[in-house]
């Protein structure tokens, strides 16, 4: 072996940490979420979609800026702004 091999071992594949199939889920929930807050973040900052989304679901600005806002804040809120976030 040369002095490298010594000093530097080889890397040993890591054992099982014990990835279940409820980590990437719980990995794609978090993403979500972090998704449907920045988006709801960029409504909130453009006052010609927060009007569009308002106008598309018959409600009033103030309503939907207070839905979007909760969001936002990741206040579990009644989903009533229809297709705003891909599910």
């Amino acid at each position: 072996m040369s002095r490298n091999a010594t000093n530097y071992p080889t890397r040993t594949p890591p054992a099982d940490q014990g990835n279940s199939a409820a980590k990437p889920s719980a990995r794609k929930e978090e993403h979500e979420r972090i998704q449907r807050k920045q988006r709801a973040e960029m409504i909130l900052a453009q006052y010609d979609l927060l009007m569009k989304y308002a106008m598309e679901n018959k409600l009033s600005i103030p309503q939907t800026r207070q839905y979007f806002r909760k969001v936002a804040l990741g206040i579990p809120t009644e989903p009533v702004i229809k297709n705003w976030f891909p599910s």
